[in-house]
């Protein structure tokens, strides 16, 4: 009686944590960074009135530029992952502060460039536009973000 307890307990066990694993998998490649911009982009073409000639120069130019942000943005989190352990040093701290720092340098100068090219393509109001749209799709962005964290656990 005793080891049938103890096979259940242990099957039980085995089966949440295979359960765990695989939603936590799930979660992990269920967020694909190329749709994600593809989404950014339809979105954003959604709010702009731009030409087919507008559309084809500009989207390279900003997928281009998504890709940059996106490795920046996987480089902070690298950095913010060094600090879990708890056993950074002053040194190691004033280190991450400014890896930190040159990240969002680097950040500006990436939007320079983006903005430089866009320039080029399109007319003020219409740039004007297609970065409202961007801050447009960055708002609706966080409010998903902050209503899925209003929910009520269940």
């Amino acid at each position: 009686m005793k080891n049938i307890r103890v096979n259940i307990l242990l099957i039980l066990l085995f089966a949440s944590f295979f359960s765990i694993q695989a939603q936590h998998g799930i979660r992990k490649r269920n967020f694909d960074v190329t749709t994600f911009h593809e989404k950014k982009w339809n979105f954003m073409m959604s709010k702009v009135a731009l030409s087919p000639a507008e559309i084809n120069a500009v989207k390279p130019i900003f997928m281009e530029y998504e890709k940059k942000n996106w490795e920046l943005h996987k480089q902070i989190r690298q950095l913010f992952r060094q600090t879990r352990n708890g056993n950074m040093t002053e040194k190691d701290y004033r280190e991450l502060n400014d890896k930190m720092i040159n990240n969002e340098l680097k950040r500006s100068q990436y939007l320079r460039e983006y903005h430089l090219k866009l320039r080029k393509l399109l007319n003020a109001e219409t740039l004007f536009n297609y970065y409202r749209a961007e801050k447009s799709f960055e708002r609706q962005l966080l409010n998903k973000r902050l209503q899925k964290r209003k929910r009520p656990a269940k």
